[in-house]
């Protein structure tokens, strides 16, 4: 088993227990678990939701994606918008649509862009206010939680990443100051 694929499991295994009950509106539990890589039988995107031109724009400034951009155009039949996938999660509350946007893992301009060869990628958590969304946390990782636990009335994030040839796991959760998203807690465990 190659070491994607190591990360999507584990990542699977951790996260399927800690799914959210909250509602999403189809009567299914809102997805709170997001890996780097399709695995059979479990869909990337449970619930797709459209990334509006406003968060497109933010992700244009952010550096990992300049970088990306440099090197490869948008096209007409390969659109920016088509870069990214998204969810909508509840970080406050039921009444506020927030976003986890992922890379899209059908457009590939070149694997090391978001992606790097052990799974790692990148996650932009946007937080839907009154008047915009704000990008609160950009975090690598094989995989991103939502948690259930909350500070500054939002929920916890943690990410989770399979270093040294699946050896080891470094879990990052995050909390919420009010503006951002910043570390909490870091540890790293040897994989068992």
């Amino acid at each position: 088993m190659n070491t994607r694929s190591l990360a999507a499991l584990l990542l699977l295994i951790v996260a399927l227990p800690l799914q959210s009950q909250d509602s999403n509106g189809a009567g299914e539990p809102e997805q709170s678990s997001f890996g780097g890589e399709e695995v059979p039988g479990i869909p990337f995107i449970k619930h797709p939701a459209s990334i509006p031109h406003a968060v497109l724009e933010v992700l244009k400034q952010d550096e990992t994606v300049k970088g990306c951009l440099r090197d490869n155009e948008a096209t007409p039949d390969k659109p920016f918008n088509s870069w990214f996938v998204a969810s909508t999660v509840h970080l406050g509350g039921q009444h506020e649509r927030d976003l986890v946007v992922l890379p899209n893992p059908g457009w590939q301009p070149g694997y090391s862009c978001f992606y790097s060869a052990s799974g790692i990628q990148w996650f932009w958590i946007f937080r839907r206010t009154a008047k915009q969304y704000e990008l609160v946390l950009t975090t690598p990782g094989n995989g991103i939680l939502i948690l259930q636990g909350m500070h500054a009335d939002h929920r916890d994030i943690q990410s989770d990443t399979i270093g040294s040839a699946g050896r080891f796991v470094t879990t990052i959760t995050y909390r919420f100051d009010g503006t951002r998203y910043q570390k909490y807690h870091e540890e790293t465990k040897e994989n068992q």
